[in-house]
């Protein structure tokens, strides 16, 4: 794995989530909850502290400067904790409240935004993107549907190494979704619509322009309007410019040489309707049970959100992906990484559970958060959890 970068807000999750086992079997020692217990309402002071023993010792492992955690279990428990430092300089402990760049949890936001549409008439999932964007090899043959579900075949263009590299040397660059897009098509498709699964970045570029045509405003403005006013997420915003709102954790990248430099201010026209909001961790709470129980749409809508494409490298936790959602052992939601950021939020419907993992450390493809993620997952759902 490249230590330096890879794609801009992309998770990354599928072909690296198996190679996380070997950290995560070194902080499931701390993290043994003594057999299963009646529901109470609240967690034990046990279970309390080998959860938090298991996020500080992956905190450490992983060198991640702070850390935010919230996990709400119904009739068990609620557990909101923050570790570490928001801002190294400035010796600022982290808050349960700050803000954080979310990254590829951006594609759910967008992704709903779509169906929203859909709901509405105003496009079909089953429309070609011909009909909006010409000249895109398989254009004709490409659906909506394909690109939330990451079927489409389009080359990501987060993965082209002159990007990468102007993107390290620049995370200020300000590109624009066309841009990305012409980078994409600079390569050849990763195969024919339908015919595999990969997770492609452009795919969002393209949606975030679509939004735009259809709805003839800009992508933030749709989002405040249908979604995050909706929902009262008052944390939660779509930049247009690197700087954070205040109340924020800063955030890192750690080098090869061992330091830490500050990556807080970071362009979102890179990540864009890929990976470019900000929000906390009460916010995502509300998002997260709201996008799994399809809060904004209706049920038919929904249905079709949740058809699932199976993704073979995690089939012992059922790793499936929707339409812009993502399903691992049954819970539901995204997860996304970003120069200094990383993020997890995930629901699981069966028990009404909410897991939240925010931390200021990342690149752009590291799982400082999912590791947290599985191992509380698996330390309260180890029947969901298997040993990876």
């Amino acid at each position: 794995m490249r230590i330096s970068l890879s794609a801009a807000g992309r998770p990354h999750l599928f072909p690296r989530l198996l190679a996380c086992a070997a950290l995560l079997m070194l902080a499931m020692p701390l993290a043994s909850c003594g057999g299963e217990a009646e529901p109470a309402p609240s967690f034990s002071d046990e279970m309390q502290q080998d959860m938090e023993a298991t996020v500080l010792n992956l905190m450490e492992q992983a060198s991640i400067p702070g850390a935010i955690v919230g996990v709400w279990v119904p009739e068990m428990g609620e557990w909101v904790a923050a570790f570490g430092l928001a801002d190294k300089d400035a010796d600022r402990a982290m808050a349960t409240g700050d803000k954080v760049r979310i990254a590829s949890n951006t594609k759910t936001f967008t992704a709903t935004l779509v169906l929203l549409l859909a709901d509405e008439g105003l496009l079909d999932l089953d429309d070609r993107l011909e009909d909006y964007i010409p000249g895109v090899p398989y254009g004709d043959e490409i659906t909506v549907r394909q690109l939330l579900n990451m079927t489409a075949g389009i080359f990501s263009f987060s993965e082209d190494e002159g990007f990468l590299d102007a993107f390290t040397a620049d995370p200020l660059m300000e590109m624009t979704p066309q841009e990305g897009l012409d980078i994409a098509l600079s390569h050849e498709p990763d195969f024919a619509p339908g015919q595999g699964w990969h997770y492609s970045d452009t795919n969002y570029e393209i949606l975030g322009m679509i939004v735009e045509q259809v709805t003839g405003n800009d992508i933030e403005d749709e989002m405040h309007r249908r979604i995050i006013e909706p929902l009262g997420l008052s944390h939660t915003s779509f930049p247009t410019t690197p700087e954070m709102p205040e109340g924020h954790a800063r955030g890192y990248v750690l080098q090869k040489d061992g330091t830490m430099v500050d990556y807080t201010l970071v362009s979102p026209s890179v990540p864009w309707a890929g990976g470019a909001m900000i929000s906390n961790l009460e916010d995502l709470r509300v998002w997260a049970k709201a996008l799994a129980t399809g809060e904004l749409l209706s049920e038919e809508m929904h249905a079709q959100q949740l058809d699932w494409v199976e993704v073979p490298e995690l089939a012992n936790v059922e790793g499936k992906y929707g339409l812009g959602i993502m399903s691992l052992g049954g819970f539901q939601g995204h997860n996304g990484a970003i120069f200094g950021y990383n993020s997890t939020a995930l629901y699981l419907p069966e028990d009404d559970t909410t897991i939240v993992v925010l931390v200021n450390k990342s690149t752009n493809s590291s799982q400082e958060s999912m590791l947290i993620f599985i191992a509380l997952a698996q330390m309260l759902f180890p029947e969901q959890f298997p040993a990876l």
